[in-house]
């Protein structure tokens, strides 16, 4: 009885409740003091020049907003560089953009060989230049491909399908659209142009359109201009047949 009338009235061990509270406050997220050391760094690293950007649309900030407006004029030399950049244009029957990563001066050797031997050209120009040199040309649209690490193939033929096995050993260049026949194409219908053989194509539809119109598909197509040059030949052998007789009539 004794023992549990003493287990009854125990004392309860106190439970000390622990909470944790910042010394002098709570921070001030929104506003946060800023301590005399950090004000003076502050100060120290502030910029002390005019931002030539301030206040400019997104649009004005485009490096290839406008073609050819550069802020500088190109000096002599990148003149005559531009021109040569119009001449490959102009004389090439593919002009591919491609997208070159950083390489070896090694590792450009090794594809500059096999382009050579395909009778194709590897070049890189500055993109200022580029811009200078399509400016008033059928080869704006290839304005937006143009950066500092685009570089371009020339070939007087179309090698779409070489070109994609030399670069795709390379496996840091990729191609981003370019110029056939002097039409600009994106990346897709470049690749797809490319790899049609013309002179099959054509037959193929020649064929298409004989068996379409019958193996007489000429005679059909010029039957009216036929009938009527047949019809204006007997007209005229007619009447000088009529003159003919009039003027022998008279002599009589």
């Amino acid at each position: 009885m004794a023992q549990f009338m003493k287990q009854a009235f125990q004392l309860t061990p106190n439970q000390v409740l622990y909470q944790q509270k910042r010394f002098r406050g709570k921070i001030n997220i929104r506003k946060p003091k800023i301590f005399y050391k950090k004000a003076v760094v502050n100060e120290l690293v502030k910029p002390f020049y005019i931002n030539p950007n301030a206040g400019k649309r997104l649009d004005e900030l485009c490096l290839n907003k406008r073609i050819g407006k550069t802020k500088r004029e190109l000096s002599p030399y990148e003149k005559i560089i531009s021109r040569e950049v119009r001449n490959w244009l102009d004389k090439s029957r593919m002009a591919a953009c491609l997208h070159v990563n950083s390489m070896h001066q090694r590792d450009i050797f090794d594809v500059q060989v096999p382009l050579f031997r395909a009778n194709m050209y590897l070049k890189r120009y500055g993109t200022k230049i580029v811009l200078d040199a399509i400016q008033d040309s059928p080869y704006e649209g290839i304005a937006p491909l143009i950066g500092k690490y685009t570089w371009f193939v020339f070939s007087p033929d179309i090698n779409v399908v070489p070109l994609q096995k030399i670069i795709r050993s390379c496996k840091k260049m990729y191609t981003l659209g370019g110029i056939l026949e002097g039409y600009v194409l994106k990346q897709d219908e470049f690749l797809k142009y490319g790899a049609i053989d013309l002179t099959s194509a054509q037959l193929g539809l020649v064929q298409i359109l004989q068996n379409a119109g019958g193996v007489n598909l000429n005679h059909q197509l010029t039957h009216h201009q036929s009938t009527l040059v047949a019809r204006l030949e007997q007209i005229g052998t007619n009447e000088t047949t009529s003159t003919n007789e009039t003027v022998s009539n008279e002599n009589e």
